[in-house]
């Protein structure tokens, strides 16, 4: 690793970013966001929370809010706890969210809409985010315009505060890769122990935001001791077990209340046989649907584009209908692979793996490429012009060796990998990316203008 001396930004402009970002947040809050009514995932989220403020326990009732639930492990807990939190400070949090999850059918008319605390409190997250990514590209360029444009573009994506003003998981996890990007680009370049710390605590609650991330975590330390072995560097050693072992400390108490209560060591259980019934559905497709995907799953007119120009049948079982491959098709290699193992669950996870992906890995694979396509198409228009520029970067650091570009990209690389192999892979699960094609649009514009002012005069 090579080391070079931390860059120091100026607490002044430090302080007038923060209050720049808060006014802007603020403004768009009031001028076009509000919270609407909770569904699917959020209804969830609400539930487990409404378990943890009245019963102290991480457990699903659904509306019958007057039992205090069996524990569960079917979702990591952060969030959850986070939703608790807030109703800790705002009772009427509490009473709206009770409606809400008792009547979810009719909650728009028949519940109250008392979500102040909480959007005041995920608006901070968003703050926290802006002036995390601010001070990575900050570092990382020397440069207050791409680090103020990079800015300006991930509000402008909309995704920030999108997420703001809905009750998932996201809002955490826009704020946590924040955080690991800037650590990570910190970490690098001041080899100093308490970074790699830090890193491994904040891939802790990532994993406990959403349980995926514990493979980003077992990536980290892989390569770390793939580095070590490689160079017999002892503080390369170091540096992992630092990072492994904060990592561990923050998850263990988690993973042991786990194997309490269900006998099994784990972050998450009960629906993995689920996930990938879904994803392997999509090995399934033709080539002439596998080329259609490239153009269906285009943000904001892939949809009319493929109507225009493609055959029907080329895309009809991408769309999210009855007769899709992540509905129809998933639910019968679900069933089928449910009679295999005569109806038990906890040996269903391991024969999907065998039979539909370790059988036919190749099939796997091609089929990961379209999905990982529709993954990294996050922030709509922004991922269209983003994309290409963050390649661009990324050529740039390969062939100017900026090892530290490398590096920040290799959390985002993992997980696109990761996500378009056992998920289905949609834009929602890589939203980090927006700050990844902030920072390289931002740059791309940056280096065109300076290009530009030293070009001869004609």
């Amino acid at each position: 690793m090579q080391r070079s001396d931390l860059s120091v930004i100026p607490k002044r402009e430090a302080v007038a970013f923060l209050a720049v970002a808060t006014i802007t947040v603020a403004l768009l809050q009031t001028l076009f966001y509000y919270v609407p009514t909770p569904s699917l995932d959020a209804l969830r989220y609400i539930d487990y929370a409404l378990n943890i403020h009245e019963h102290g326990v991480f457990g699903l009732s659904g509306r019958y809010r007057d039992i205090v639930p069996a524990p569960s492990n079917n979702n990591s807990p952060l969030y959850p706890a986070f939703l608790a939190f807030a109703m800790l400070i705002d009772p009427s949090l509490q009473e709206t969210l009770r409606c809400v999850a008792s009547r979810p059918d009719i909650a728009v008319n028949a519940c109250s809409s008392s979500y102040r605390v909480l959007v005041l409190l995920q608006n901070t997250f968003v703050i926290g985010s802006l002036f995390l990514l601010w001070a990575t590209a900050r570092i990382l360029f020397q440069r207050r315009s791409i680090a103020a444009i990079a800015c300006i573009l991930a509000l402008a994506s909309t995704k920030l505060l999108f997420f703001a003003n809905h009750l998932l998981t996201e809002v955490l996890i826009l704020f946590q890769f924040a955080a690991l990007m800037f650590v990570l680009v910190v970490a690098y370049r001041s080899q100093k122990h308490r970074h790699f710390v830090i890193a491994g605590l904040i891939v802790g609650l990532m994993t406990l935001t959403r349980p995926e991330y514990l493979y980003l975590g077992y990536s980290f330390i892989l390569v770390g001791a793939g580095i070590a072995c490689a160079l017999r560097s002892k503080r390369v050693t170091i540096l992992t077990g630092c990072f492994g072992l904060s990592l561990l400390f923050v998850i263990s108490p988690w993973i042991a209340r786990n194997h309490h209560h269900f006998d099994r060591p784990v972050v998450t259980g009960g629906y993995s046989d689920v996930i990938i019934s879904q994803r392997t559905a999509y090995n399934r497709m033709s080539f002439i649907e596998w080329s259609a995907a490239f153009i269906y799953w285009l943000p904001g007119y892939g949809e009319s584009l493929a109507a225009k120009f493609l055959a029907p049948s080329s895309y009809a079982k991408l769309r999210p209908s009855p007769d899709s491959y992540v509905i129809l098709d998933s639910k019968e290699i679900f069933s089928s692979g449910l009679a295999a193992v005569d109806g038990d669950r906890e040996r269903l996870t391991g024969y999907l793996l065998k039979t539909e992906i370790l059988n036919h890995p190749i099939k796997h694979v091609i089929a990961g490429i379209p999905l990982a396509w529709r993954g990294i198409l996050t922030g709509k228009y922004l991922a269209i012009v983003g994309l290409p520029c963050a390649l661009i970067l990324l050529v740039n650091a390969i062939r100017h060796r900026r090892s530290e570009l490398l590096i920040l990209a290799a959390p985002a690389l993992t997980m696109i990998i990761l996500y378009s192999m056992i998920s289905v892979s949609v834009p929602r699960y890589n939203v980090y990316l927006i700050y990844y094609y902030a920072i390289a649009t931002a740059w791309v514009i940056i280096s065109l203008a300076d290009s530009r002012n030293q070009s001869p005069p004609q």
